[in-house]
């Protein structure tokens, strides 16, 4: 039945079709027959006038007639080139319409034809003397229209070289005060190019001006574009490698968010220094004015992303300073080596924010540095472990492996940032990976291992519940039941599963417990 109705609706499209070209077609084509019908009833229309008249009325009439089956002509055949060559084979091959333009002269060449006609067989004059007295004209009218038939000039060289067409989005750079100016050209004319900006505004230019301006065609090789952060300026203190590491994680975590691609990867590009500091680049490519995206939106969710991730390294853009030392510099950037910067970002984790000094720093005292290259696979799904990460520069992705043992797959399912932690389900329960993260970029992480918590928990034992409640609200967060759940009920299903999280914590350290609870022994 879909088939059916797929042929039904095609055909119909068809008749609507033909029905729309033979009404543009019939006009003219009555007003060549009814001109070339007149020839042969003019003689009778005569003889019903006297004597004295029918010599000059015969003139008149017969060159009205002439006159009128070269114009009607010309118009029927300008009709069918237009339906069937410039809207109907060229448009197909080229996927594009054709400038009005190039229609326009194609118009003129065969009225001019038509009017040559005209004057050579109606009036039997010389053709010769009609070019020359029009040679002249046209001489004059061109000096005192040299700027428009520059555009005019300008616009057919458009059309032939092809640089760009009607639909492609352009940069038209240095107009006016020296402001690029962005479009989508919506039409090609005798003396100007219309461009649809982004802020949904017509910019009428003439073609003289695009001849002799730069212009960048965004969809010349395709609707793939490269496009640039502005400069972020970071001080001489920072080492280009971590300035790039944290950077590029910036520009990673946004890719596949308003067009950004994934591939080609986002690059981080020295673009020299200033006297403030060190300035980068951040290139990206995405594929800009589709279904409503900006290359401007774009370019804000980059920054933006970027900026985050500077302060979660501590980092601050570079600016103005002058520095007296009366004593030693404070730093102007996390120092992934320093006992209170580690003790800092420990505090930010959700999962130790409760922990108090002492405690936060006897664990940033204890836990290791590590560094993964990008593409590292640091922890496996179904692995065994007792550790857990927490990210300090870079970007890394959680996979998910489905399917059977013969056909796996490995599926995406989220992104860890500066800041964020993973693993920890391994470090306080044993429970197996249940996720592959991998480095998206070089990162810098802080592992913590089983024998960090049997300190803190020898020292403190009750502040397991404080860290399974937090465990059991991070795990039911996003959960759909939760969300249209009452606030006793969310209450009542996270002290469960906080529950249940310490009584897997107490039987995974359970030689710290037994000496809190010495009815954990005879578990």
């Amino acid at each position: 039945l879909q088939g059916k109705e797929r042929v039904i609706n095609q055909n119909t499209e068809t008749i609507q079709v033909n029905k729309g070209v033979i009404r543009r077609l019939v006009v003219p084509f009555i007003v060549f027959l009814l001109f070339a019908a007149s020839t042969f009833l003019s003689r009778d229309i005569l003889l019903q006038f006297g004597s004295r008249a029918v010599s000059q009325s015969q003139k008149v009439i017969l060159y009205v007639i002439q006159i009128g089956i070269w114009l009607s002509a010309a118009h029927f055949l300008n009709r069918l080139i237009i339906i069937f060559v410039w809207e109907g084979a060229l448009q197909r091959t080229l996927g594009a319409p054709v400038p009005r333009l190039v229609k326009d002269i194609f118009t003129i060449i065969i009225y001019v034809i038509a009017i040559t006609g005209i004057v050579g067989v109606v009036f039997k004059k010389s053709v010769t003397g009609f070019w020359t007295t029009s040679g002249i004209i046209g001489l004059i009218l061109g000096f005192a229209l040299k700027n428009v038939i520059l555009d005019v000039f300008t616009g057919l060289a458009i059309n032939i070289d092809r640089s760009y067409k009607i639909g492609d989005w352009i940069k038209v750079h240095g107009i006016g005060s020296g402001e690029n100016l962005v479009g989508q050209i919506i039409e090609i004319n005798w003396r100007t190019t219309r461009l649809h900006t982004e802020d949904d505004s017509i910019v009428v230019l003439p073609n003289s001006l695009l001849g002799t301006q730069v212009v960048t065609n965004y969809w010349g090789a395709g609707p793939e574009s490269r496009f640039e952060t502005e400069p972020f300026c970071l001080d001489f203190s920072v080492p280009i490698e971590r300035a790039k590491r944290i950077l590029s994680a910036g520009a990673m975590a946004v890719v596949g968010q308003k067009g950004i691609l994934e591939n080609p990867q986002p690059q981080v590009m020295v673009n020299g220094t200033t006297a403030l500091g060190v300035e980068y680049k951040v290139r990206f490519w995405m594929q800009p004015w589709q279904d409503g995206i900006t290359q401007g939106a774009a370019k804000s969710l980059v920054t933006t992303s970027i900026l985050e991730h500077l302060k979660q390294a501590g980092i601050t853009p570079a600016y103005p300073k002058q520095d007296i030392f009366y004593a030693e510099m404070p730093k102007r950037y996390f120092d992934v080596q320093s006992v209170k910067d580690k003790m800092e970002l420990l505090h930010r984790a959700e999962l130790f924010k409760h922990l108090n000094k002492q405690e936060l720093q006897e664990l940033a005292e204890n836990m290791k540095l590590r560094r993964f290259a990008r593409g590292t696979k640091i922890i496996k799904q179904d692995e065994a472990g007792d550790s857990m990460f927490i990210v300090s520069e870079g970007l890394l992705h959680a996979y998910i492996q489905t399917g059977t043992n013969n056909n796996q797959t490995e599926i995406k399912v989220g992104q860890i940032e500066p800041g964020e932690f993973f693993g920890e389900m391994s470090l306080l329960t044993g429970a197996p990976r249940s996720a592959t993260i991998v480095a998206a970029t070089d990162v810098i992480v802080h592992e913590i291992t089983k024998d960090h918590m049997n300190t803190l928990f020898s020292r403190r034992p009750e502040i397991v519940e404080t860290i399974s409640l937090v465990i059991a609200e991070r795990k039911l967060r996003n959960s759909k039941t939760l969300q249209t759940a009452t606030p006793e009920e969310r209450i009542e299903q996270t002290q469960s599963l906080a529950g249940q999280i310490v009584s897997k914590i107490k039987s995974f350290f359970k030689g710290v417990f037994e000496k809190s609870d010495p009815s954990l022994a005879e578990i």
